[in-house]
């Protein structure tokens, strides 16, 4: 149990300094909207999986991914020096396309209810 909360604790700390960097550190540009939805970890904080959410056309997507992973020395080495600790886990970025897809699903379902609405017949008299 004890374990678990702080690898919850790294994960966390480690989402905050790789969301700061990329806002206030990074040099390299980004396009369409970054934002680090999460970070999983292994049992022994060996490695982490820094999963990065992109808003913006696939264009925009494959350029800010190639971007961060070929930057990713730069990530990691901010990381060494601000994370307090040992071992700090080695860092790979990945694309989190679940935002994306929970943003369909709601337009979607907003569509459904829009449509279900105009079919539904008035009880105004």
């Amino acid at each position: 149990m004890k374990d678990d909360r702080r690898i919850r604790r790294v994960e966390k700390e480690i989402q905050h300094l790789v969301a700061n960097f990329l806002l206030k550190g990074f040099k390299y540009p980004l396009r369409g909207f970054v934002s680090v939805t999460r970070v999983e970890s292994n049992e022994r904080l060996r490695t982490a999986k820094v999963f990065v959410s992109v808003m913006g056309t696939d264009e925009d997507k494959k350029e800010t991914m190639a971007t961060l992973e070929e930057h990713v020395r730069d990530i990691q080495l901010v990381v060494n020096d601000l994370l307090r600790m040992r071992f700090v886990p080695r860092i790979t970025i990945l694309l989190d396309e679940g935002m994306e897809k929970t943003l369909k699903i709601e337009a979607a379902l907003r569509e459904i209810e829009l449509a279900r609405l105009k079919n539904e017949p008035s009880t105004k008299e």
